[in-house]
């Protein structure tokens, strides 16, 4: 037999992965806070998507419930301890350890019970005695995070070179892999300043335009090709190409510089091997090194 079941796709932090939650009876609309059980115990979260989701009987989900919308007095608590005020017990305690770790972010789970402490750290470390004093002085159970560069510049934000807020803190859930022939890809200079986000790592944008670049690319001939410009019959080699533009620079056997767009030029043999020398270039080169 056919069921079917109403799915909220909740987050628990801005720009957060999605989990999705089962509901029955509430009627709940987009940026709605909810109450949700969780293997941590009762947490707050955003709706930010709805959908439906058909099963068949005896089929397992696996999805836990939305219990309920959260009330103003719960969206709005009183509790004897704040984010900042967990930050700066940890960072004193840290200090007295001697401990090579830095204190992100403080975050007091829901009802007030727990305490979840971000840091961030060369390698790892043995906080074993830093939790019990931080368990006894802030009165709650205490969990420690260490994270990666990535992540410490996703949960504290800031401006990119572009001028916006950072894409990991606003908008962008999960990471994805960039590697620097992406950088090449796009015709961008090889400058660590200039192709490397605050994190120290590849700006996450350079996947957005990828697969376009990489389609032009195989329209546009390689630098090395010989080619023949339809207008006049000239014949010459490519010398630069646009991809954006769709434009060549060719220099022909006269020794001047033509620009031609690449409608008006057609392909004389074969199309020169730079183009797989392009594919290639990047595996050995390491932005950390550089950086």
């Amino acid at each position: 037999m056919i069921k079917g079941v109403n799915i909220g796709g909740v987050q628990f932090h801005r720009a957060g992965k999605i989990y999705d939650f089962s509901y029955t009876t509430l009627d709940l609309r987009i940026r709605d806070q909810v109450v949700v059980e969780t293997e941590r115990g009762l947490c707050l979260a955003t709706v930010v998507r709805l959908g439906f989701r058909l099963y068949t009987d005896g089929e397992n989900l696996g999805l836990k419930p939305i219990l309920r919308k959260a009330t103003a007095k719960e969206l709005t608590p009183v509790t004897r301890l704040t984010p900042e005020e967990v930050v700066a017990f940890t960072e004193k305690k840290v200090a007295k350890f001697q401990l090579k770790m830095r204190v992100l972010k403080g975050e007091i789970q829901f009802g007030g019970n727990k305490v979840i402490i971000y840091f961030s750290a060369p390698g790892r470390v043995d906080f074993r005695e830093l939790v019990k004093e931080l368990a006894g002085g802030l009165k709650s159970r205490v969990e420690l995070k260490q994270v990666g560069a990535r992540d410490e510049t996703k949960l504290l934000g800031g401006i990119g070179v572009c001028g916006r807020e950072y894409c990991c803190s606003s908008f962008l859930r999960e990471f994805v892999p960039v590697s620097i022939k992406m950088a090449k890809n796009q015709n961008l200079a090889l400058n660590p300043q200039k192709v490397s986000g605050g994190c120290g790592r590849l700006l996450c944008c350079l996947t957005y335009e990828n697969d376009v670049y990489s389609e032009l690319r195989q329209i546009m001939p390689p630098r090395g090709t010989r080619v023949r410009i339809l207008a006049n019959g000239d014949k010459g080699t490519v010398l630069k190409s646009d991809l954006l533009n769709q434009t060549l620079l060719v220099e022909t056997e006269f020794g001047s510089q033509v620009s031609a767009k690449i409608q008006d030029v057609a392909v004389e043999g074969e199309r020169s091997s730079e183009a797989n020398e392009a594919d290639t270039w990047g595996d050995d080169i390491h932005l950390e090194d550089l950086v």
